[in-house]
């Protein structure tokens, strides 16, 4: 199931090194990595992300603290604690959503230069219908149970309460992303073959791209 959304999507972007994204663009492959990779992986945040598969956030406020078997007291500044699996289980795929959840006004269109950290080229995926349905068809032949949807960002300093597999922390807002979920009891990559998408998409160099895009109003 997938929850509805009153968002429009333009565009789906899938920033990346010019052999997978050629990849892709020729064959249709789309390697979606396991939860539990994108939670232990150290890349400076630009793929990882430890916050990755949390189910619940709780942020403290200054206060005191006592280990009795050592007789200490002591003060925090803050605490944060995070409740989650031992290894989170499942796969995510993620894009660049260039949509109306992201930009609100397209006269303040721009995407963040951060974006070509993920690699040298750009796959531009203009026809989301068929992109949806050959992704979907795959997976339901697979007989893979799953949901798609627009990731939500929240600031993880101030938030409590439940997390889901939709949520990032702002960190990450710039990557705008929309992400498919696949429920699966493993946390091992997926790999799936949705066939060429060279009647739906392009090719572009990362910064060409991010330098040239424009939304206009009609």
């Amino acid at each position: 199931m997938n929850e509805p959304s009153e968002h429009t999507i333009k565009l789906f972007l899938k920033f990346g090194e010019l052999k997978y994204v050629n990849d892709l663009y020729e064959n249709g492959t789309v390697f979606l990595n396991s939860i539990q990779h994108f939670r232990k992986l150290e890349d400076n945040g630009l793929r990882g992300d430890n916050y990755e598969g949390i189910i619940k956030l709780r942020n403290f406020p200054s206060g005191d603290f006592e280990i009795k078997s050592l007789n200490y007291k002591g003060k925090y500044i803050s605490m944060q604690i995070r409740e989650s699996y031992d290894e989170v289980v499942g796969n995510i795929y993620s894009l660049y959503a260039v949509s109306s959840q992201g930009f609100p006004n397209p006269l303040q269109f721009k995407i963040d230069n951060r974006n070509s950290e993920f690699g040298s080229h750009c796959l531009m995926i203009k026809n989301l219908p068929i992109f949806f349905k050959r992704i979907e068809q795959e997976l339901n032949n697979s007989k893979l149970k799953f949901r798609h949807g627009f990731v939500k960002y929240y600031d993880a300093r101030k938030t409590n309460g439940k997390i889901t597999l939709f949520q990032k922390p702002l960190e990450y807002e710039h990557q705008k992303e929309f992400r498919f979920y696949v429920e699966r009891d493993s946390i091992e990559p997926l790999i799936l073959k949705i066939g060429s998408l060279k009647d739906i998409a392009e090719i572009y160099e990362s910064n060409e791209l991010i330098k040239g895009l424009e939304l206009t109003l009609k």
